[in-house]
């Protein structure tokens, strides 16, 4: 608890420093009844260098779908468990993965600074919600969210967004936690801005390998708890800890004129005689660890591939840490040029640490490596570390040893962007790595939006395209635990990607098409091992969205459709399909409304995937397909004032058709169950 306290404190001295100081130089707010609750929301894009808005998510529709899961992608493969590990099966929705490696899974679920919304607000706002399943308390499915923001200032925010979601498993051995907890604050000033978050996102997990025999569970019916299991006691735990501060100083000259509709009553404009722009530095500071602990059994035993540090236990650690220093000069647009057009410079400094338990055999000390080790002896009280010769000099066979790398990445980039006039709007950008594990790494994108006026509203085309050269995940190349061990040398992926995208909100419609060329691309084998591919694979992708609406009927869906050259490599269904139907009416007027309807997700069958419970990770499998079941949810929405209700009844015809309603082998999903959940939201 000290240290959640002396975080905080650290988090916003930065921030309440500032506010001081500046708050009494601004002219004093003009508070009146018109103004809205939230002046602006939003989260910090382009290397935190632009303030992209967002809404907050208080909608009524959709509000059923609590998974947070499904509120990423409508198809996904998954564990079935809230909490555990899941994949997106739409190729081109996996995007900015984290930086430690074994986080990939989670992402759905995690709270970081990329995602971290920032308020800015005329008064207190408190979002409260709760999720859950009813029925047997032994398979009891929860979440729970608090979300506060306000303004101490007309420019100073603080806030807090704490996340709690847990099960207890709906098969044997099951049960699983994922705890969020956030701290932010921002000073928007007119010269001088900040922006500070801070993320601890923890996980911990009874692993039990899946259930022993698929066929039984096909072919019978009992509860699921009767169903055997591979793994009786192994135990997995993850925690990412994050800090981010950012802060933004504007150049340029100012002047400042009245303005009743705003805020403070002041506009302040910048003189466009001067190029104007801001100096900003960024700081990050991340520290993750994933752990893994089984006793090994004669009835375990055979599950795991193999033993190389302890036969009789496991007790595996692999964690990260990295420490980044960002400095950037950004210019901006002239609104009166309509040639004109921003750009932004930056360098960019990583220091890394890898690090995971390694092999107790001293015969490994001796190999000459280009890295950074350090070595542990155990002893009461804590571990001595030991040097190198030290430990060469030593015959003891049964050290716990630690190996860590240590790099220091360098890379610098540049941006280009012009959004000025009719005409199209543009950018480019570019990123190469001049030093340390990622050297020669080359990364290039850009895009251009082009918005046409029709007959029936604003139409908005957009091409973007990317070519990117990038090293291995570093746990790909080096990793060593008690099951897994290997020391690769892959080559470089390269990528070449091309995406359009037409959409029209008036006739709420959206099409998408996309495609990759990619080499050298590493993957998870059969063996639940990474290998590499060399020839090109490409994939294609098709999506449409369309919303339809007739009276108080709605009718909403979202078709995918994708192909792999090569389907041994990359697995991915054909087709994944996602409607929502309902009809929305009034029930009391100006004050509740409600939504009674179902949805519905499909995906072909395909060789999906596996799941390798001690690294933590998915890989192919070829033991047999997975899809082409259709999960049903029979839902109704309500919403009086600000308070939303959901009641609704998952997967209702579980047993009366065949049983598979598997994502990933051996991992079924929960049968039929009822959940509910409640929200509420306040504005003072």
């Amino acid at each position: 608890m000290k240290n959640l306290v002396f975080l905080l404190i650290l988090l916003l001295i930065p921030v309440m420093e500032y506010a001081q100081d500046f708050q009494e130089l601004e002219p004093p707010p003009v508070i009146i009844d018109t103004v809205p609750k939230f002046v602006k929301t939003w989260i910090m894009t382009e290397d935190y260098t632009v303030m992209e808005d967002i809404r907050m998510d208080t909608a009524q529709t959709g509000f059923q779908n609590s998974y947070p899961i499904y509120k990423h992608s409508i198809s996904q493969s998954y564990l079935g468990n809230l909490g555990l590990q899941t994949q997106d099966n739409l190729y081109f929705n996996n995007g900015i993965q984290p930086d430690f490696f074994f986080l990939n899974p989670f992402s759905p679920y995690m709270h970081t600074p990329e995602n971290n919304v920032f308020f800015n607000i005329t008064r207190p706002f408190t979002l409260l919600e709760y999720f859950a399943s009813t029925g047997d308390r032994q398979k009891r499915e929860e979440m729970f969210r608090a979300l506060h923001s306000q303004n101490i200032t007309p420019f100073f925010n603080m806030g807090f967004d704490v996340r709690l979601m847990g099960s207890e498993g709906t098969y044997l051995w099951q049960k699983s936690k994922f705890n969020s907890v956030s701290l932010f604050g921002s000073y928007t000033g007119n010269d001088y801005s900040i922006y500070s978050s801070f993320h601890i996102n923890t996980q911990t997990a009874q692993e039990n390998g899946g259930l022993l025999n698929d066929s039984v569970f096909l072919n019978t019916s009992k509860d699921e708890r009767a169903y055997e299991i591979n793994l009786e006691e192994a135990e997995s735990k993850m925690r990412s800890m994050n800090y981010h501060f950012s802060q933004r100083y504007k150049f340029g000259k100012v002047e400042q004129i009245p303005d009743t509709t705003s805020e403070t009553g002041f506009r302040r404009l910048r003189e466009r005689t001067t190029k104007t722009g801001s100096l900003i530095h960024n700081f990050e500071y991340q520290r993750s660890f994933r752990q893994y602990f089984d006793k090994i059994t004669d009835q375990n035993r055979d599950f795991y591939p193999n033993y190389y540090i302890d036969p009789a236990n496991t007790e595996d650690s692999t964690y990260y840490r990295s420490l980044s220093n960002t400095f950037q000069i950004m210019l901006d647009e002239n609104p009166n040029r309509a040639k004109d057009f921003g750009a932004r410079a930056f360098i960019k400094h990583d220091w890394v640490k890898y690090a995971f338990n390694t092999v107790n055999d001293t015969a490994i000390n001796a190999r000459t490596v280009n890295y950074a080790r350090r070595t542990f002896y155990p002893e009461p009280g804590g571990l001595r570390e030991v040097s190198n010769d030290t430990l060469r000099n030593t015959k003891d066979t049964i050290i716990t040893s630690h190996r860590d790398y240590i790099y220091n990445n360098v890379h610098i980039g540049a941006s280009f962007l012009h959004t000025v006039g009719e005409g199209w709007d543009w950018m480019a950008r570019g990123r190469w790595y001049l030093f340390g594990y990622k050297a020669g790494d080359l990364i290039l994108d850009g895009y251009i939006t082009k918005m046409i006026q029709g007959g029936k509203g604003a139409s908005i085309i957009s091409i973007s395209g990317k070519f990117a050269i990038e090293e291995q995940d570093h746990f790909l190349n080096y990793y060593e635990s008690n099951n897994y061990r290997w020391n690769n040398d892959f080559r470089k992926t390269k990528d070449i990607r091309g995406s359009m995208i037409l959409s029209n909100e008036t006739i709420k419609a959206r099409v998408k098409f996309d495609l990759s060329l990619v080499s050298d691309l590493v993957y998870f084998n059969d063996s639940a091992m990474p290998v590499q591919h060399q020839p090109v694979v490409s994939v294609i992708s098709g999506e449409l969205r369309k919303d339809f609406k007739a009276g108080i009927f709605h009718s909403n869906h979202q078709i995918n459709y994708q192909v792999s050259s090569d389907n041994n490599v990359i697995r991915i269904p054909d087709l994944s399909y996602y409607t929502s139907n309902f009809l929305g009416f009034v029930v009391v007027k100006n004050a509740l409304t409600a939504e009674i309807g179902f949805d519905l997700y499909y995906y072909t069958k395909y060789r999906a995937l596996a799941f390798s419970p001690s690294s933590g990770l998915f890989y192919n499998q070829d033991v047999q397909e997975i899809g082409n079941y259709p999960y049903l949810n029979l839902f109704l929405n309500a919403k009086l004032k600000r308070t939303r209700f959901y009641i609704k009844w998952d997967n209702p015809y579980a047993g009366m058709i065949k049983k598979n309603y598997f994502h990933v082998l051996a991992y079924p999903t929960r049968g039929k169950v009822v959940r509910f959940g409640l929200s509420w939201s306040f504005y003072d």
